[in-house]
């Protein structure tokens, strides 16, 4: 059985440890990294529009290629509704599994805390309102300012801190969920990117209320849909789902550039590879 996973969560473009371990938890399961042919920083809605056409164009490639499910590893669930519409196989986002997960399936007040500015509250903000959560989210708390979109996939950047484990990162993480608890009214946690899962286990360690980091919490979901052949109701509804494609094909030859501003959470290199970091492959399990 495959999935697909669309992004890293980290710059690197292999495989970060925890889906390695995924990987070797579930031996049944071929868990592929995958590459948008069309990829952006969503720093605005206008390129978001970019960034989920270019996940939808991969996971309908995947798809196309024998993928039993599909996850969107980017809490900002890019595509995801029209992906589930284009594809028959169930698609997962990280965003709405943390979400649906920190409020309890709508019956508990939680609040988000991630390392990126208020500038990308946009981001959010569509999670909520798409997900029907706003009004049991307690609050966006923002441990990173706006400068932090300046050292992107920079050695003094939040997400290579986070990799390295730095402690005064987690310190701070863990004071805006403490927070969060203590003055927001919150009674869980939900971290607001998964370029959070290096340090996800050390936050949860620290709090005392269930912290929910949202790359593993959408793998797990991911399995567990890929197992139980799950849709949704929008699976493969869509009246013609070559539209995406051929767009994205049309602007590729008219010369367009296929990387207009990498976000390096979202995308993870020039080509498809495996949990080893090796080129994807079509072997089925």
């Amino acid at each position: 059985m495959r999935i697909g996973i669309l992004g890293s969560g980290t710059a690197s473009t292999t495989a970060p440890a925890h889906i390695i371990e995924a990987q070797s938890a579930h031996p049944d399961l071929r868990l592929e990294l995958l590459t948008p042919r069309l990829s952006a920083f969503a720093s605005s809605p206008y390129e978001r529009l970019v960034v989920d056409l270019g996940h939808v164009d991969a996971a309908q490639s995947a798809a196309a290629r024998g993928a039993d499910a599909l996850f969107i590893n980017s809490f900002a669930d890019y595509g995801l509704e029209a992906a589930q519409a284009a594809v028959a196989v169930p698609v997962i986002g990280a965003g709405e599994a943390t979400l649906r997960a920190a409020s309890a399936d709508g019956t508990r007040r939680f609040g988000l805390v991630t390392v990126w500015p208020a500038s990308m509250d946009f981001l959010y903000e569509e999670r909520l309102r798409a997900t029907g959560l706003v009004g049991l989210c307690t609050g966006i708390r923002h441990v990173g300012g706006e400068d932090e979109l300046q050292r992107l996939g920079q050695a003094d950047g939040v997400m290579d801190r986070m990799a390295r484990h730095e402690s005064r990162i987690i310190g701070a993480i863990v004071a805006a969920c403490e927070a969060a608890l203590r003055e927001d009214g919150a009674q869980a946690i939900a971290l607001g990117c998964t370029c959070m899962a290096p340090v996800g286990p050390r936050i949860a360690a620290g709090i005392a209320a269930p912290v929910h980091e949202p790359s593993r919490c959408g793998l797990e979901a991911t399995i567990a849909a890929a197992r139980s052949g799950r849709r949704g109701a929008r699976s493969g509804t869509a009246r013609d789902p070559a539209l995406v494609p051929q767009i994205v094909a049309a602007w590729q030859r008219s010369g367009g550039s296929a990387n207009a501003g990498d976000c390096p959470v979202c995308v993870v290199g020039e080509a498809p590879t495996g949990t080893d970091g090796s080129s994807s492959t079509e072997t089925r399990r």
